[in-house]
Parts: C-alpha cells; sequence; structure tokens
C-alpha cells in the first residue's frame, strides 16, 4: 500500500513539474544565453504543449495476447511444482504413518527404528528445502516475467512514438501506475537535479 501511495506521489510531482516547467517556458521565449534550457531540450519541445495520455493496465491485463500467454506459462509450471510438491509430501506421510505402525508394534528393534526415523527426517528437510527453493525460483520468474512486459511495452510504444505523437504515456489502474513511455526532448531531469542540489547550498 505504501509502494502504491509513493508510486502516486511520485506521478504527481512528475506532472506537477511537468506543468511548471511548461507554464514558465510558453509564456516567453528561451533566451539562447539562459543556461535554464538543458542541452537535451529543444526549443520546440519547450514551446509546445506537452502531450499526455494513458493505457488501461487492467484492460492491457485482461486483452494483451503477449502477456496472456506469459501467464498461462507460469501458472503452468506453478501447477507442475505444487502437483510434484504435493505427490513428495503424499509420500513422505504415507512413510510416516508405516513407520508409526512399525513403532507401536514393538517388533522392529530400536537401532532399525532409529535409521528408518533418521531417513525420514532428512526427507522431510529436503522436502522443505525443495519447497523454499521452488517458491523462491518461481517469484524470480514472475519477476522476469514483469520486466519483460515492462521492457517489451517500452519498446512498443517506442517504435509507435512517432504514430501516436505523446510525450508521455501513463499507465492507469484503479490503485495507481507508472509511467510508460517519457520523450527524451522533454528530459529535465538533469536541470531539476541542478536547482535541488543548489538549495542544499
Amino acid at each position: 500500500m505504501l509502494k502504491q501511495i509513493s508510486l502516486a506521489v511520485q506521478v504527481l510531482l512528475l506532472l506537477a513539474v511537468a506543468h511548471l516547467y511548461y507554464l514558465h517556458y510558453s509564456s516567453k521565449k528561451p533566451e539562447v544565453s539562459t543556461p535554464a534550457v538543458s542541452s537535451a531540450m529543444s526549443a520546440e519541445a519547450i514551446q509546445r504543449a506537452v502531450r499526455i495520455a494513458y493505457v488501461n493496465a487492467d484492460t492491457l491485463d485482461a486483452k494483451y495476447e503477449w502477456l496472456k500467454e506469459q501467464k498461462k506459462a507460469l501458472e503452468q509450471r506453478v501447477q507442475n511444482a505444487e502437483r510434484n510438491l504435493s505427490n513428495k509430501k503424499d509420500a513422505l506421510m504415507r512413510d510416516l504413518e508405516a513407520f508409526q505402525k512399525k513403532y507401536e508394534s514393538g517388533t522392529v528393534p530400536p537401532a532399525v527404528l532409529e535409521k528408518e526415523y533418521a531417513a525420514l527426517a532428512e526427507r522431510q528437510q529436503k522436502l522443505a528445502q525443495e519447497e523454499m527453493r521452488l517458491s523462491q525460483q518461481l517469484a524470480e520468474e514472475r519477476e522476469k516475467a514483469l520486466n519483460a512486459l515492462t521492457a517489451n511495452v517500452e519498446a512498443q510504444l517506442r517504435s509507435l512514438q512517432s504514430q501516436i505523437g505523446y510525450d508521455f504515456i501513463l499507465s492507469y489502474s484503479r490503485g495507481g501506475g507508472q509511467v510508460l513511455y517519457a520523450n527524451d526532448s522533454l528530459d529535465i531531469t538533469e536541470r531539476v537535479l541542478e536547482l535541488l542540489n543548489a538549495k542544499k547550498n
């Protein structure tokens, strides 16, 4: 929840800075000698209105075919891992029940019972380790899929930028969003950093 609030605040700050920057430079022509204009920004980019659009992340999630395929493949891997672990847990439970019966019967020598118990305990420990390893592996796969999605969407939007003509494309969902694409000619990060760092001195 805090991460979503932080993200929303960052988006609002970004929009506020972009709006203030636009208001400042749209009312007057930038002078050539003014250091306020970053070398990465063109005068044309400053003088025109910033175009912003958004993508509904929920619709993207529901209708983007590549994403649906990725999610389906990941869900299949999760189901296979869960089924495999479940089978191993069931087999261990059966062996524990068989051991319990041997123990209660009193017909098996203690040395044999101790050896079997140690083997069962080792199997249980290995199964717990495997479960933790699989959980970590699946979390990494989810993160990798999310990174691939972000890179894929960004690459697609970058290639379409000349056709769609927007400077910023935001991701909208009920819980918040993020900037998916930003026109590099409108990047004022360095200038803002200069102003912020200058205030510390």
